[in-house]
């Protein structure tokens, strides 16, 4: 189950360096450019918090990636 868009989680994966080399590259490659847009429009984070979150809705194989955050 995908954790709602108020989680911690997806706030946390967006605006920190962590570690991303046990996920996917799929994943990998989406939040890099996630976070690289929530670096340069801070105010944007909750749109892109949405991006995300719908990706992990709609592919259950990176569903295993967010276990790791």
């Amino acid at each position: 189950m995908v954790p709602a868009a108020t989680d911690p989680r997806w706030q946390r994966v967006l605006t920190s360096d962590g570690d991303l080399s046990s996920a996917s590259l799929a994943t990998k490659i989406l939040i890099t450019r996630l976070r690289r847009e929530v670096r340069n429009a801070p105010a944007a984070i909750q749109e892109k918090i949405g991006e995300l979150r719908a990706y992990f809705e709609k592919n259950a194989f990176a569903q295993a990636d967010f276990a790791a955050f």
